[in-house]
């Protein structure tokens, strides 16, 4: 046990579970190994915080997964590199394993361990995340979305899409023909798809600061590179989505009219947004898509918001908005796009005045607005009362 934790002298032995298991999440390795030695009531919730999370690349907490079969009771959730070798890193199947994570990063990848990562632990994960940047070739993209039909169970989906130039040679119409013949290799009309409560298609990083990257594979990505998710092809059923976090114009459009009967939450993230990206705007602003179970929204930007996501969707049951930039960028800069989204959230419900149920508006930032300001931005909302407030971003907050 480290010098600054004395466990036996800060909290009592005998503790409600609850409180204990939350006591014990906030602690890691070699101390959570000396607090399962404390008293035999304090052992099996120590080692369950301590195998919960098994990271294949850790040698010291595998010896230790491996000391003793029971252990692997405790496995809720594997995480590794895309090149990981998972599959003989664990040597018997743990039963209550339910997520599969993967660090993305800016390697030029096939997958094969991945895949045969997923397909291994297919039959109990409802959760497979990949966290950051996923660079491979289209062909390798199609394999890694077979490999995810064989979990059945799978409720949560985070997979970005895969970088746009891994080959400096090939033009962007070579480009769109790789993942067009990709795609197409997808089985027509599948039955039996794995039904999706959350999906999110972007690196977690970009979640809460979507940046406008250098790096190739996290450059805004083209039309094409959606296009698996075409109702046709997809390996995913979608209708009942409750969460859908995306970072571009093409999956809205693609994606919005097909979830708007169950989709709760809804989170935009994109760097700055432009009337270019968006292919069936005109339409999409003539027709809004009803999104009728939305209580949530949250617009995530870097720049500066979007103003074209308000315009093509109706959400007469939103509750919440979210408004989160994480840049030093001063809140007044945007009170005039502010204003404007404030006249367009007050057209969200086309049956009222104004959208009836909407309580809360949150900006979220790094230099925080007082109330008469957020009161002076969003005019409407607050003579509606509306409650628009702000508060400091920790970059770990969800919508």
């Amino acid at each position: 046990m480290t010098s600054t934790i004395v466990l036996p002298r800060q909290i009592p032995l005998w503790l409600c579970p609850e409180l204990l298991g939350e006591y014990l999440s906030y602690i890691h390795g070699v101390d959570l190994d000396a607090c399962s030695q404390v008293c035999h009531y304090w052992s099996e919730p120590a080692k369950m915080a301590r195998f919960r999370v098994i990271d294949v690349d850790d040698s010291a907490q595998l010896i230790l997964l491996e000391s003793n079969p029971h252990h692997l009771l405790y496995v809720h959730c594997i995480i590794g590199n895309i090149g990981s070798a998972f599959a003989s890193a664990i040597s018997s199947y743990p039963i209550h394993l339910r997520s599969l994570e993967i660090r993305g990063y800016d390697l030029v990848m096939t997958g094969d361990r991945m895949n045969q990562a997923i397909v291994a632990f297919s039959r109990t994960i409802t959760a497979f995340t990949i966290h950051n940047c996923l660079r491979m070739s289209y062909p390798a993209f199609h394999g890694l979305l077979q490999s995810l039909t064989h979990c059945k169970l799978l409720e949560k989906l985070t997979l970005p899409s895969p970088a746009r130039i891994l080959d400096e040679n090939l033009s962007l119409e070579q480009r769109a023909e790789e993942a067009n013949a990709a795609f197409q290799m997808l089985p027509r009309g599948a039955e039996d798809r794995v039904k999706l409560a959350f999906m999110q298609l972007i690196p977690n990083s970009y979640r809460h600061d979507p940046q406008c990257a250098h790096n190739p594979a996290m450059k805004t990505p083209h039309t094409w590179e959606y296009e698996w998710l075409d109702l046709r092809i997809c390996p995913f059923d979608l209708h009942e989505l409750a969460t859908l976090v995306i970072g571009s114009a093409r999956a809205a459009e693609i994606l919005l009219p097909r979830v708007s009967e169950h989709l709760t939450r809804l989170q935009f993230c994109l760097p700055f947004d432009n009337y270019s990206s968006w292919k069936h705007y005109e339409y999409l602003r003539r027709s809004p898509i009803i999104l009728s179970s939305l209580k949530h929204l949250g617009l995530t930007f870097h720049i500066r918001p979007s103003k074209y996501i308000l315009n093509i969707i109706r959400a007469p049951a939103i509750k919440t908005i979210h408004l989160e930039w994480n840049t030093s960028i001063s809140y007044s800069t945007y009170e005039l796009q502010f204003r404007l989204i404030d006249r367009q959230i007050s057209r969200l419900d086309d049956g009222h005045v104004f959208p009836r149920h909407l309580s809360n508006i949150h900006l979220v930032t790094m230099l925080c607005p007082d109330a008469p300001w957020c009161a002076q931005a969003f005019p409407l909302c607050s003579f509606f009362g509306v409650n628009v407030s702000s508060y400091a971003s920790t970059s770990t907050q969800t919508l």
